[in-house]
């Protein structure tokens, strides 16, 4: 993963609320990739995962308040 491509992930990671195991994910992959100018397949995987996680999560919750008044959710 070239550090632009990096970088966008981790601004876009920022503008979400991230569990205590994703922070520190993120903390030590940024840490690792200042000091090894890259990071690993595994590691570029699994941020690309949370990344793609918290925004599937954000359009399902932005979807459920957004149905129209009266009409009862799927989840109901």
């Amino acid at each position: 993963m070239d550090q632009e491509r990096f970088k966008c992930i981790l601004s876009v990671l920022k503008r979400y609320e991230l569990t205590l195991r994703e922070k520190q994910f993120v903390e030590a992959v940024e840490k690792y990739f200042n000091e090894n100018g890259k990071i690993t397949d595994q590691q570029e995987s699994v941020l690309e995962g949370i990344c793609r996680e918290k925004i599937w999560i954000r359009k399902a919750s932005f979807s459920q308040n957004n149905l129209p008044k009266g009409l009862p959710s799927k989840a109901a």
